[in-house]
């Protein structure tokens, strides 16, 4: 007999036994249904997690759980995550070149002549790619360590969903760090000219899909003219070598898809942990 709360609630072992298994089966059924990464159960009926929440439960033979139930989650064995290893001197490095790149964008003329609150719109938009981009130009170097996501046993013990931003940040996916790492050493390669910096930048920046522009025609127009002053300089520069212009295309294309949030979390959030990484870019902005 086992006694809970008080005397009058009074169950059986076999029957506590039997509540305990459906509660760990739906924590386990909660679990996977997070995921569709389709593994069986059977790959983790070794694991710690697993023991803990069906000790002492037994599984009627012939009663076999249902396909959604045997499956289970091994997405984290397939997102490795990484950080920064000297964080520090990195988010300084990488602030002074925002800093720098910020102070090329307002002396651009026709970035001026745009009313204040499409600029913001346009550096909100570009801040990431161009920063990876002034990293290449002015040589900023950084390495990666691979480090561990808190697991679940984890979580669950230490109530961390409840408690968020007492987590320290992880990490960004590994597949995201090379992702930026493999543009950085694809633009160090092509060894770009101090002029060519400034067209790629100019491309990035004039972006006329972002939202709520007042002058997008505008915008659009600057966008095709700093593209069609990149390859013009190129052909001229460079003749002979008829695949440059493809292949600063194809870094224009990386650096137009990359994720704010990965290079937020791998230069900057390490340092400034839960605080807004928009206002950072902007002060960055506004600095004289």
């Amino acid at each position: 007999m086992f006694v809970f709360g008080a005397p009058s609630l009074v169950y059986k072992k076999d029957d506590i036994r039997q509540n305990n298994f459906i509660i760990n089966r739906a924590a386990v059924s909660s679990v996977m249904s997070c995921c569709k990464c389709g593994e069986r159960a059977d790959a983790a009926r070794g694991s710690i997690l697993y023991s803990i929440l069906n000790r002492g439960a037994q599984c009627p033979q012939g009663h076999l759980e249902t396909a959604a139930a045997q499956q289970i989650c091994t997405c984290a064995s397939k997102s490795k995550l990484v950080a920064i290893r000297a964080p520090r001197a990195v988010f300084k490095a990488a602030s002074q070149v925002l800093v720098k790149t910020f102070r090329f964008v307002k002396n651009v003329p026709c970035f001026r002549g745009l009313p204040a609150e499409d600029q913001l719109r346009l550096v909100r938009n570009s801040w990431a790619p161009l920063l990876v981009l002034g990293m290449v130009q002015d040589s900023v170097d950084f390495d990666t360590v691979e480090t561990q996501q808190p697991s679940l046993l984890h979580t669950i013990l230490t109530h961390s969903k409840e408690h968020p931003a007492e987590i320290e940040d992880p990490g960004v996916p590994v597949g995201d760090a090379e992702g930026i790492r493999m543009c950085v050493v694809r633009c160090r390669g092509l060894r770009i000219s101090v002029k060519e910096y400034a067209f790629l930048k100019g491309a990035i920046l004039f972006t006329p899909e972002v939202t709520e522009l007042e002058c997008r025609d505008y915008i659009q127009a600057l966008q095709r003219e700093a593209e069609r002053a990149l390859y013009e300089h190129v052909r001229t520069a460079h003749r002979g070598k008829a695949g440059r212009v493809a292949k600063l295309r194809a870094v224009l294309n990386a650096l137009r898809t990359m994720d704010p949030d990965t290079v937020a979390g791998l230069f900057f959030r390490p340092v400034m942990g839960t605080s807004s990484t928009d206002e950072h870019v902007l002060a960055m902005f506004h600095e004289r």
